[in-house]
C-alpha cells in the first residue's frame, strides 16, 4: 500500500519503476483512488484516476483506433509472431546477460499488450503505454501491472529508467489529421518529440527500437488496404506520412543516439492472414524474400531502400 510519503511505483515485483507526472514532472504518489502530482509548497499540481484497472496519465486527447473483433484478433496473432520471431531474438542478442539481469524495456503502442505479456513471459521485465481504445483488452493480460495510459510524447517515467524502448508502426500515426494518412502541420514536430521522449527514459547507451513502413517504397502494403483485397495503397513520392531510415536517423541523432542503423527485418510479419489463400501466399512470397535477403549481412546495404517495403532502426543513446 502506498502513502503519500512513496512515490508511486508500477512493474514485476524486483522490477519496479517509478512514476512522475507528464506534465510536470513531479513525483506522482497515490491517495484516494488517485495519483497526484504534489509540489514543495504542498500544491496540487495535477490529478491522475483510474481506467480499466490502470492508471490514466494521457495529456489530451485519446487515440481513436479501431476495436471490432476482426482487428482485435489479427493485432493478437500478429503481435505474437512478431514479439516470438523479432523482438525476442532482438533483445536476447542485444542483451546477452538477460536471464540473470534481466532488463527493463518500454513498448511505446502496445495496443491490446500482447508484446507486453510474451516479452514478461520470456523473462525480460517489460512495460507497455498505449492512449488508444485496445487498452480495453488490458484486464485479460496476465502482466498489466506494468500496462499505463499515457501518450508517447508525454512518458510519466523518470529520465534513464529503461534499458530498452521500442516501438512497431507508432511515428507513422502521430503526428497526422485524425486516424488519416495526411500530415499535421505540427506532424514532423511531434514526432521529434516522440523521438526526444524515447531517448530520454533511456539508459545510458541503452537501445532503442522503432518500424515502420518504408516512405521509399511505392507502395504502402500495411495501411489503407480495402478489407477482403490485396492492393495496396499507392505511396506518393512526396508524401511524408511514412517515414524512411534517414528520416529516423536524423530525428534520433537529434534525441541524444550517435549510432542509429538500419536492422534486418525478417522474422517481423508472418503474413499470417495472407498465408490463409493461394492468392495471399503467391502475393506475399516475394515480399518474404525480399525481407530475408537484406536480413542476411551481405546485403545489408539494401535495407531502406526502395526495394523493401519495411524498415528497422536501432540506435544508442549516447548522452
Amino acid at each position: 500500500m502506498n502513502t503519500m510519503s512513496d512515490q508511486y511505483r508500477i512493474g514485476p515485483a524486483g522490477s519496479e519503476v517509478p512514476l512522475v507526472c507528464p506534465l510536470t514532472r513531479l513525483p506522482l504518489r497515490e491517495k484516494e483512488g488517485c495519483l497526484l502530482a504534489v509540489d514543495e509548497t504542498g500544491t496540487e499540481k495535477s490529478r491522475w484516476p483510474r481506467e480499466n484497472n490502470s492508471w490514466d496519465l494521457v495529456v489530451g486527447q485519446r487515440f481513436d483506433d479501431a476495436t471490432d473483433e476482426g482487428c482485435r484478433c489479427y493485432e493478437i496473432e500478429s503481435n505474437m509472431y512478431s514479439t516470438e520471431h523479432f523482438w525476442i531474438p532482438r533483445f536476447r542478442e542485444h542483451f546477452p546477460d538477460w536471464k540473470s539481469k534481466p532488463p527493463k524495456l518500454l513498448a511505446i503502442g502496445c495496443g491490446v499488450g500482447t508484446e507486453v505479456d510474451l516479452l514478461c513471459e520470456a523473462g525480460f521485465a517489460c512495460f507497455g503505454v498505449d492512449n488508444g481504445n485496445r487498452s480495453a483488452e488490458w484486464p485479460k493480460c496476465k502482466h498489466s501491472e506494468g500496462l499505463l495510459l499515457a501518450n508517447a510524447i508525454h512518458l510519466p517515467f523518470e529520465d534513464q529508467t529503461f534499458d530498452a524502448v521500442f516501438c512497431g508502426c507508432v511515428f507513422p500515426h502521430v503526428g497526422v489529421v485524425g486516424d488519416s494518412n495526411q500530415l499535421a502541420g505540427s506532424g514532423l514536430e511531434d514526432r521529434q518529440n516522440l523521438a526526444n521522449e524515447m531517448v530520454r527514459v533511456l539508459k545510458k547507451d541503452g537501445l532503442v527500437l522503432a518500424c515502420s513502413p518504408n516512405r521509399h517504397f511505392p507502395f504502402d502494403i500495411f495501411h489503407g488496404r480495402q478489407v477482403g483485397t490485396y492492393r495496396p495503397r499507392f505511396n506518393p513520392p512526396g508524401s511524408r506520412f511514412l517515414l524512411s531510415v534517414g528520416d529516423y536517423r536524423e530525428m534520433f541523432h537529434h534525441a541524444g543516439c550517435g549510432r542509429v542503423n538500419a536492422l534486418p527485418v525478417e522474422g517481423f510479419w508472418g503474413f499470417i492472414t495472407m498465408r490463409r489463400s493461394w492468392k495471399g501466399r503467391l502475393l506475399s512470397a516475394p515480399i518474404r524474400g525480399v525481407f530475408s535477403l537484406v536480413s542476411h549481412p551481405l546485403f545489408s546495404f539494401l535495407r531502406g531502400t526502395c526495394m523493401v517495403p519495411w524498415i528497422a532502426i536501432g540506435g544508442r543513446r549516447d548522452v
